[in-house]
């Protein structure tokens, strides 16, 4: 078993949301740390990189194996008939930024605030005209990189995994819409 480090580069704006809003400044505003900068769920990671193995292994399972999936991520327990499913052996850490940049940030509020911006958007009609009350503001994160780890990972999966890492090419709430872009990429095995 290794720890896996990784980066999650983004390339456009993007939202994992809180779930929370900001009253009149926001409908959707970013989760963020204790210290106010915005992070990924090690969850959410798990959830989109497991997507992402089971679909690549609908296509062909030699570049991602079911052994893969049930070793890294755990197996689902209506896979299982008798026997209780089998618990990931791995651990996917929160995504942070750098430490460095964590450290620099941590009591320059006005610069933190630069990491955010706001952005609109409202329903149009089959007349090409905004529907009224449908404005909703939400808070994006500009483009940065932020790093995870994946800790007791089966070193045999290695390849596997990185295979996983080139599917996801977006993450976060309106994928479909710009947002999100993004390259996962291995930084070192340890």
């Amino acid at each position: 078993m290794k720890d896996l480090q990784y980066k999650i580069e983004f390339t456009s704006f993007w939202h994992t949301g809180s779930g929370l809003s900001s009253g009149t400044e926001s409908d959707l505003v970013v989760i963020k740390d204790q210290n106010g900068l915005p992070y990924i769920p090690g969850k959410t990671l798990k959830g989109l990189l497991r997507e992402a193995a089971e679909t690549i292994n609908q296509f062909d399972k030699e570049l991602v194996t079911q052994e893969f999936i049930n070793s890294v991520f755990g197996e689902k327990s209506d896979d299982v008939k008798s026997d209780p499913p089998k618990e990931a052996e791995a651990f996917f850490t929160d995504a942070y930024l750098s430490e460095n940049i964590r450290q620099y940030l941590s009591d320059k509020e006005e610069q933190k605030q630069m990491l955010f911006k706001n952005i609109a958007s409202t329903k149009i009609d089959d007349n090409g005209q905004a529907v009224d009350h449908s404005l909703r503001h939400m808070q994006v994160t500009i483009p940065l990189e932020l790093y995870a780890e994946i800790t007791d990972f089966p070193q045999d999966f290695i390849n596997q995994i990185e295979n996983c890492f080139a599917w996801v090419k977006k993450i976060g709430l309106n994928r479909t819409r710009g947002l999100g872009r993004c390259k996962l990429e291995t930084l070192n095995i340890g």
